[in-house]
């Protein structure tokens, strides 16, 4: 190896034997009691208190400091930086009473995969072994992991939101498969953002879809509907005239059935649109700050999808702009909103707050 590679690997291996000395302090800080005599509830509490470290990771730490003195050739390597604390916590968590025996007599070959292998190669090896202890084609370990799955949010100082999460193989793919799809459908032609923005954005486009659409939450506070729209121009009273009329909020998929409609109609919301010709709206309620569930119908039937130059994407990937800000002094009325998609409607607000040349 090049002299530089060599001193950077040579310095982890002293960090991976400080990080064990530490584990073994940890463990005799467990045994002496003393955070029973400041008042806490466990170890583990007094270290995420005293550290400042998430409560997990702190558990985590402890579990893993009590085990060592279960897998002594493990914990030896460890100490000497032969192998990382990843790879000692990897055996760690698989050395369960109901496996010590077993796990005990294979604990050297177990060390010398964690010399030659990484992290998950050795988790790998490991699982192939405890699913032959546990006798159960791997039943026991997949709940194992299913029941390690968490997810942690807080709030920062500057209002930022950090997660911590992790998800068993089966989530974890269903999160993978839509986050890539979305991030598929909301690339963008000379994209400014970084993959970890694109992600970030993603996550968020996948939740406000679910809050919009009325899959979890109010969905804007409607339930299922139909929207009857009435153009004042050229028409009858008639009822047949009306009922041709007949859309939805979903129009850009096409128009949906007549049997279908008789069947969505059972059970749903019905809202009237007053219309003249084909876009002035007349009446879909009063003023308010935040758009009613029928002042957004109204806006779907008019505007049909996001009104960004050259943007075509759909009403529920929308929302209501206020053209004349509110804060400004501008009402929530129909002449005075606009549907834009979430990324146009960031980008006209960013727009406005760009200074004017005098």
């Amino acid at each position: 190896m090049f002299p530089l590679l060599t001193a950077l690997v040579e310095h982890r291996r002293e960090l991976d034997a400080l990080e064990a000395a530490w584990h073994d302090e940890l463990a005799e800080y467990h045994r002496s009691d003393e955070w029973r005599a400041e008042n806490y509830a466990s170890s583990a509490a007094a270290l995420a208190s005293a550290g400042r470290m998430d409560s997990g990771v702190a558990h985590a730490h402890v579990k893993v400091a009590l085990k060592l003195e279960k897998i002594p050739l493990v914990a030896d390597a460890w100490r000497c930086g032969e192998i990382s604390g990843r790879h000692a916590t990897v055996i760690a968590n698989a050395f369960t009473p109901a496996r010590a025996a077993e796990l005990s007599g294979i604990e050297n070959r177990l060390v010398v995969v964690a010399r030659m292998e990484t992290p998950k190669v050795l988790g790998g090896v490991v699982g192939r072994f405890t699913d032959a202890i546990d006798g159960d084609g791997g039943a026991s370990s997949e709940e194992a992991r299913y029941q390690r799955r968490r997810y942690h949010g807080s709030r920062g100082l500057d209002d930022m939101y950090n997660v911590n999460a992790l998800y068993d193989p089966e989530s974890a793919d269903i999160h993978e498969k839509a986050i890539k799809a979305e991030l598929e459908r909301d690339q963008r032609a000379n994209d400014p953002r970084t993959m970890p923005q694109r992600r970030a954005d993603a996550v968020t486009n996948l939740f406000r879809q679910s809050l919009n659409s009325g899959l979890v939450g109010t969905s804007r506070g409607a339930v299922p509907h139909v929207t009857y729209i009435v153009h004042l121009d050229g028409q009858t009273t008639e009822e047949a005239a009306l009922i041709n009329l007949l859309r939805t909020e979903r129009q850009h998929h096409g128009r949906l059935s007549a049997s279908t409609l008789e069947r969505i109609q059972c059970d749903c919301d019905v809202t009237r649109i007053i219309m003249t010709g084909v876009s002035e709206i007349l009446d879909v309620g009063r003023a308010t700050r935040t758009v009613s569930a029928a002042q957004w119908k109204a806006l779907v039937a008019r505007d049909r999808h996001c009104q960004g130059k050259g943007c075509t994407q759909p009403p529920e990937r929308c929302e209501a702009h206020h053209l004349w800000h509110w804060t400004d002094g501008g009402l929530t009325n129909i002449q005075n909103m606009k549907l834009y998609c979430w990324h146009c409607h960031r980008e006209e607000h960013k727009h406005d707050v760009q200074p004017r040349a005098a």
